[in-house]
């Protein structure tokens, strides 16, 4: 019989969906890979922390929780004794003794008299988890979650958030009151806390586990639960525009990559961080040099005058190096970059961006002014 076959149609066209994909990564791989004239700059290697694994828009509750879980779910998925690892982290101001294989990982679940934001059960474990994005945990509804618990050997209800309330104590003290007699232990985390453990738990060979976790970490600040992201410092290596950073007072990036929103930049060349300043805006553009303009491409951010002039004269010196800014690129702003020396004691550069925590570095509260800090910066050193 002649004519098409419905089954057949459709492998085609998914065959020729991959083929364009694996098209457009390989374009990626070799502009970067063999330094073509619109390959941008080389900044960080190509890796797989370009790659966005959490979805960002939703509503935010729902997605924080379903995307901690789906983080949850591929740890275990990757290597069950390490998340039993991450686990016990997790929960070690408890005594919880957890069995982790033939987990069900679950979203929205009801018990009857409220819906938990999401849980994790096996016959004799049961994990549920109630996510809020400030410290507004309340005692009736927590009480309400109680009920997801039947007869399971283990029972753990984990609290998440960004940050523990002034009167959170007392309240974890009232709920685990509730819990205690219905053999359900109760714990607090934060999402800090979930990040910090994961890394510990995974090894410098889990690339794809550990992309995904910087990913993870990207999302949660961009959705403002990471309190520490005001004392981060973000560091990029700027071997080849660190001149024009520092002129211009930025750093600039593929949009598509995911990075924390921290509240300081650091540019770095030759194995020092040369100067810092605070981060005022993040803004993906569309740069015109002929017309001498810059077109913002979300509708919230503004720029001055000034601004679109640091970011053209930026894009113009990139141009001399064959690097195209003009499209599929976002400016990391400050007001002012300070000089510093902050300099890098261990063998070799740094392959990707880091983040420092400011306070552990300087063994302070963070000055008032970036000069300030700056001074205190060329005091100490990092490996």
């Amino acid at each position: 019989m002649s004519g098409s076959h419905p089954l057949k149609d459709r492998l085609k066209r998914l065959l020729a969906k991959a083929s364009e994909m694996m098209c457009k990564l390989w374009q990626r791989l070799r502009l970067v890979l063999f330094g073509d004239s619109k390959a941008g700059p080389p900044g960080d290697p190509v890796t797989m922390s370009e790659i966005h694994y959490f979805p960002r828009y939703s509503q935010p509750e729902n997605v924080v929780t379903n995307n901690t879980l789906l983080l949850l779910l591929r740890l275990h998925q990757h290597n069950r004794f390490k998340f039993q690892k991450f686990m016990e982290r997790l929960c070690k101001e408890e005594d919880i003794q957890l069995a982790v294989s033939w987990l069900q990982f679950s979203q929205q679940k009801g018990t009857g008299k409220s819906i938990v934001d999401g849980f994790i059960a096996q016959d004799s474990l049961k994990i549920a988890v109630e996510t809020k994005l400030d410290d507004s945990f309340g005692l009736d509804q927590l009480k309400s979650h109680l009920a997801v618990f039947k007869t399971e050997q283990h029972k753990l209800l984990i609290l998440l958030s960004r940050s523990p309330g002034s009167m959170f104590s007392e309240l974890l003290k009232s709920i685990r009151s509730h819990a205690t007699p219905l053999g359900i232990q109760v714990v607090y985390t934060s999402f800090e806390d979930i990040i910090r453990e994961a890394r510990i738990c995974l090894s410098k060979h889990d690339e794809e586990m550990l992309a995904l976790v910087d990913d993870f970490e990207s999302f949660c600040s961009s959705m403002g639960v990471l309190p520490r992201d005001k004392c981060t410092m973000f560091v990029p290596p700027c071997g080849q525009s660190f001149l024009e950073n520092e002129e211009f007072s930025l750093y600039y990036c593929p949009a598509t990559w995911s990075r924390r929103s921290a509240a300081y930049l650091g540019i770095y060349a030759a194995k020092t961080v040369r100067s810092i300043g605070r981060r005022s805006k993040v803004v993906e553009c569309s740069v015109d040099l002929t017309a001498n303009d810059v077109a913002v491409l979300d509708s919230v951010t503004e720029l001055t005058v000034e601004e679109k002039g640091r970011i053209l004269g930026a894009t113009r010196k990139a141009e001399t190096r064959n690097w195209d800014l003009c499209t599929g690129y976002k400016f990391y702003l400050c007001d002012e970059m300070v000089p510093t020396d902050f300099c890098k004691m261990s063998p070799g550069g740094i392959m990707g961006h880091r983040y420092f925590d400011l306070e552990q570095c300087v063994g302070a509260k963070i000055p008032a002014t970036v000069g300030e800090l700056a001074s205190l910066l060329r005091q100490r050193t990092w490996k």
